[in-house]
């Protein structure tokens, strides 16, 4: 039998009730009573017994935090967050039935995680231009990682403090794309696009003393404007490179184009594109399709989408290129001009940012691939249906990355000067928002991000502020 007015259970409700914000509501003047039940997956010692109990229906994640505090005793309250069929609860118990036209006789079964504490932000350095570009250097959770900035200079970073500057070109440098370099442990490969419609190519060493190789750049004849997004595909093989000109250029990479670091970290952080590097030959591919900028480019790994090439574009659309047939084999409309989008590493989903502040996470439908045991098949049957789609920014959506550690996570950041954190279990509002940058009515443009961790973010803006942000969530008590 479910608690009733009376039991304990019902007792701590009452008391959280009195401390929930009702949005002006008098308590337990909406909803009368709901039935719950509480679960988690945290150790034994933090669960409470899974039974049905009623409790009152405006109560929402506040004031069921409260609940579970009581039930465990708890000296020094925990904030708990709370998910219902897989989603965060987003509106209080009354809200969340009335929604799904669910009787308030059906037990709602609630499952209790640690809520998100707030985010500690430290500033890592502050530089002449703004920032374009930020990458992590390794596999995650990584020390390392890198900056472009439209002064035409790569920054190097290693825990938050700068080790190294190297002087990529004498135009800005829009867009960067790492790899870890095959074999050797501390060197990564970078391609970084540039305003002068080129792609530079650059090894980085990390370690006890970190330098640069020579830049070798490639560019075509035939294409003149600016690049605003540079891939490299997962050997380093391709290097793909898009942008005003709306054509995406596809060249060989390889060994020859990233250049042996030569160990002279004081040489290398001075040497200027011109001087120290090839100039390549024309691409290999040209692939024509979309009519606005193209503003995002990845290639699909071999062991997920092998053999494509994906694009976002503000012609509104997401593109999926075969690379051995140099042809599209999917258009997919998304409805709104394409500012970014992320993979996930985990499933088989899109994330997307849009220029009017919009974050859309999309489902991939596409048939087993044919030749690759576990991989899509990414042709003209593929679908791209919606998932979701929240507005977390006022402004233009700069950059939404998807968390390579964790399935459920994004992050976001944005002209209105927010870097949010999303969850694919909250499809209608972020986890959390912070204002990053100067106060007043004119924000900070918050233009890119990097995950470098689960909990960590490497954030940039107009103001040239590099910015690393710990989000962390609420610890338990220790014994």
């Amino acid at each position: 039998r479910p608690h009733c007015p009376g039991s304990a259970v019902w007792a701590a409700a009452q008391r959280a009730m009195e401390a929930e914000p009702a949005d002006g509501q008098a308590p337990g003047s909406k909803g009368g009573e709901a039935l719950v039940s509480f679960f988690t997956k945290l150790p034994a010692k933090y669960q409470v017994q899974e039974e049905s109990v009623v409790v009152p229906a405006n109560l929402a994640r506040y004031g069921l935090s409260e609940i579970i505090n009581r039930l465990l005793s708890l000296d020094k309250p925990v904030p708990f967050d709370f998910l219902v069929d897989g989603e965060f609860l987003r509106t209080d118990l009354f809200g969340y039935l009335e929604a799904r036209k669910l009787s308030s006789e059906k037990v709602l079964r609630l499952e209790y995680v640690l809520a998100l504490s707030e985010p500690e932000e430290d500033q890592v350095d502050e530089v002449p231009d703004w920032i374009s570009s930020i990458v992590a250097l390794g596999p995650l959770p990584s020390r390392w990682f890198a900056v472009s900035s439209f002064d035409g200079s790569l920054r190097v970073y290693e825990d938050g403090a700068p080790r190294l500057t190297s002087r990529l070109a004498d135009v800005s440098i829009t867009a960067l794309h790492a790899l870890p370099a095959g074999g050797v442990a501390d060197d990564s490969l970078v391609a970084a696009a540039g305003k002068d419609g080129g792609a530079r190519a650059i090894r980085i060493r990390q370690g006890a003393s970190p330098a640069v190789g020579p830049v070798s750049t490639v560019r075509s004849s035939e294409h003149f404007q600016g690049l605003q997004t540079v891939a490299l595909d997962e050997k380093a093989d391709l290097v793909a490179g898009a942008g005003w000109d709306q054509d995406i250029l596809v060249w060989n990479a390889g060994p020859s184009l990233f250049g042996a670091v030569d160990g002279d970290a004081d040489g290398a952080s001075k040497r200027k594109a011109a001087g120290g590097g090839a100039e390549s030959e024309e691409p290999k591919i040209v692939l024509k399709g979309h009519s606005q900028v193209v503003t995002s480019l990845m290639f699909g790994t071999s062991s997920r989408f092998p053999f494509t090439l994906i694009s976002g574009s503000w012609d509104c659309g997401v593109r999926v290129w075969d690379t051995a047939a140099a042809s599209c084999v999917c258009n997919w409309p998304v409805a709104r001009a394409v500012t970014s989008f992320s993979m996930s590493h985990h499933n088989a989903q899109l994330a997307t940012s849009h220029e009017d502040g919009h974050v859309s996470l999309w489902d991939i439908r596409a048939p087993p691939h044919p030749s690759v045991q576990g991989a899509l098949c990414l042709d003209s049957s593929a679908g791209l249906p919606l998932n979701s789609a929240q507005s977390p920014h006022r402004r233009l959506a700069s950059q939404v990355q998807w968390s390579p550690l964790d399935a459920n996570r994004l992050a976001s950041c944005g002209h209105d000067g927010c870097l949010c954190v999303l969850d694919v279990r909250s499809p209608k509002m972020p986890l959390q928002r912070m204002r990053l940058g100067k106060p007043g009515p004119v924000p900070t443009k918050q233009l890119c991000l990097a995950w470098l961790g689960s909990e960590e973010i490497a954030v940039g803006g107009s103001d040239g502020k590099v910015l690393r942000v710990r989000l962390g969530t609420s610890k338990m008590p220790q014994e």
